[in-house]
């Protein structure tokens, strides 16, 4: 891993401008029980919700899963927003080209961990959010896990050097509170284990290229996918965990200014 500061803003630009698509490739395939992290995202979205933002939406899931429904998709990278479907602007989540209080709910899949500084990116989704409209979101968690899980996902950093990086850090401890300081109620926090199947090695190539990881070079992500390809033909497949966090939050007041 380097040891200069990561420049965020250029490495998410040319990592989704390089492999567009290969986040949701990876969590399209991740399932618990009959669903995926998508489907679980969705689930939160009441039925009585008419005008939606996804927010940071990629080539956007989220609106695929909400098929029928108005879901305006909003991302900062056009290579992404290419796949989207439905409409969608290319935008910057600090500077959303919406009126205020025009959303119903705002979803993000994946995004908060990178939309910095997120306090303000909170506040702008509050702003375009009705009073009573409802963000609901998927991030990142280090829970829950089995001890195999342990030992798959040790053997595969010792094998890049390496720990999968966010701006925003690993799970955003402090979520809760930054939600409450941008005028929203917490009104619920779940956690869920994912488990993506390996029995090749594009199975294991799509896995390894989903994970940012600034400072890792080619051949220790050429190894770590031959190493997990190798474990999964041995064991006749590979279940590899992402655990995922689930929080919905409700707009009840008028945002806290910013700092």
């Amino acid at each position: 891993m380097s040891e200069n500061p990561v420049d965020w803003p250029q490495y998410l630009r040319e990592f989704h401008t390089a492999t567009p698509g290969s986040t949701e490739a990876l969590l399209s395939r991740a399932v618990a029980g009959d669903h995926t992290p998508y489907r679980w995202l969705v689930r939160a979205v009441s039925g009585e919700a008419r005008r939606v933002l996804d927010l940071a939406c990629g080539n956007g899931p989220v609106a695929r899963e909400l098929y029928g429904r108005w879901v305006v998709g909003v991302d900062n990278n056009a290579a992404q927003l290419a796949g989207a479907p439905g409409p969608k602007v290319q935008a910057d989540a600090l500077h959303l080209p919406f009126a205020n209080e025009v959303f119903d709910v705002v979803t993000c899949s994946m995004g908060l961990m990178v939309l910095q500084p997120l306090p303000d990116v909170l506040h702008e989704a509050a702003r375009v959010l009705r009073r009573g409209g409802v963000l609901a979101a998927i991030v990142p968690a280090v829970r829950p896990l089995r001890r195999g899980d342990i030992r798959t996902l040790s053997g595969l950093t010792t094998r890049l050097r390496s720990t999968p990086q966010f701006p925003a850090g690993g799970e955003i401890t402090e979520l809760k509170d930054q939600l409450k300081h941008a005028g929203f109620d917490v009104m619920e926090s779940q956690r869920e284990r994912y488990v993506y199947l390996i029995r090749s090695r594009d199975d294991a190539r799509r896995l390894v290229n989903a994970l940012y990881l600034p400072g890792t070079p080619d051949v220790r992500r050429d190894t770590a996918a031959a190493w997990l390809a190798d474990r999964a033909e041995s064991k006749d497949g590979l279940e590899v965990a992402i655990p995922i966090r689930r929080i919905t939050a409700m707009r009840t007041k008028v945002a806290l200014a910013t700092s």
